[in-house]
């Protein structure tokens, strides 16, 4: 078992922390501190592993809180966890284990707590048993830090990935015919279904995962064990962002959206499915960076309103705030960029102009 120690002056970044780190049985909690000083005071008699460690704090920098610590434990790991990047090379001179950048994700922390299990000889519980699929950007399913599943074919990966989003429900093999093979002859139709379910098993098998983790049975359903699924990570964000808009919550739920759902892959049956999602990501990305603009994280905000933008041209809530945002910082010569580039957008391909209150704000602007 490892100590750790967290040091943060916003406790919303305290309460991040713990929570990926409830994942690790491996680490122990053993303080939380806002106060850089208050901690350095108790590190000695806690006498953690590690300390996580912000560096923009207002009442001692974290460079130099890591120099105190260490020279108190020289054995201590030391973790950098911070929003800015200007600060690496300073912290890696005094041999930082890691430097890691906020909105932390769960895959970018799984590569931190690796280099600490390893650092430590300590095995670290399942990591290799970790089954991760991932719906989000490219379609793939795999152990961590291993090459995912290949596919025999595009059609018996398209199956699985049906057969995935009824996961715990029943599919009929009716319903798998018309959505999946529509247009082919019945009798050749269910010999590809029944050739399809075989080759998913096997490969399944094949690649080392067991019936407890994903199971096929009965009417055509599929059942998931302890399997990690973006998918589902991300919709129960979303539910908790409904009753507590946590800024530790919409950044776990940022993170876990890297691309569209099923991206690349021409499967009908899935679009409502990815609009859905599709929608609730634009959701995501005005809640984070409202609570970004109310934090006056400004960059952070305009980086990920463009970010949103680029994505989905259309959404006038994205535009609106980017708008607001760039009224609120007085930055003129963004704003005109934007509002020009979104109105060249709308004429080109929807033929309209931005909608009033849009006009309105970048006229006060000007």
């Amino acid at each position: 078992m490892i100590k750790a120690v967290l040091i943060d002056d916003e406790r919303p970044a305290l309460r991040g922390l713990e929570h990926l780190l409830k994942n690790y049985d491996e680490i122990e909690i053993s303080g939380m501190y806002t106060n850089p000083l208050e901690a350095i005071d108790k590190i000695p008699g806690i006498n953690p592993g590690i300390v996580f460690l912000d560096i923009n704090m207002p009442q001692l920098q974290g460079i130099d809180a890591a120099s105190s610590i260490l020279d108190l434990c020289p054995d201590i790991d030391i973790i950098f966890v911070t929003a800015y990047d200007q600060y690496a090379i300073e912290a890696f001179e005094i041999h930082a284990l890691d430097y890691v950048l906020k909105p932390v994700s769960g895959e970018r922390f799984e590569k931190t707590i690796h280099r600490v299990m390893k650092k430590n000889g300590i095995e670290q519980k399942g990591s290799e048993e970790r089954l991760a699929i991932k719906c989000f950007g490219r379609f793939q399913i795999g152990w961590f830090q291993q090459e995912p599943i290949k596919w025999r074919t595009e059609k018996t990966k398209e199956l699985f990935a049906f057969l995935l989003y009824h996961q715990g429900q029943e599919v009929s093999k009716d319903e798998i015919l018309d959505k999946l093979w529509p247009e082919v002859e019945i009798e050749k139709a269910v010999h590809q279904l029944h050739n399809g379910i075989y080759y998913i098993r096997k490969t399944l098998e094949q690649y080392g995962i067991d019936r407890s983790l994903i199971n096929i049975s009965g009417s055509y359903s599929m059942k998931l064990g302890i399997v990690s699924l973006d998918a589902v990570l991300f919709d129960e964000c979303c539910t908790r962002i409904k009753n507590d808009s946590d800024i530790r919550e919409l950044e776990a739920a940022e993170a876990l959206y890297t691309g569209e759902y099923f991206e690349g892959s021409d499967w009908p049956w899935a679009d409502l499915e990815r609009e859905r999602l599709s929608r609730q990501y634009g959701g995501v990305i005005v809640s984070l960076s409202q609570a970004y603009i109310e934090k006056k994280q400004f960059n952070r905000a305009d980086e990920l309103l463009l970010k949103g933008f680029n994505r989905n041209f259309y959404d006038e809530s994205i535009t609106e705030l980017l708008m607001r945002l760039y009224k609120k910082t007085g930055d003129k010569a963004k704003a005109a960029k934007h509002f020009l580039e979104y109105t060249r957008i709308l004429k080109e391909e929807l033929g309209i102009k931005p909608q009033e209150n849009i006009q309105k704000i970048y006229i006060s602007i000007k």
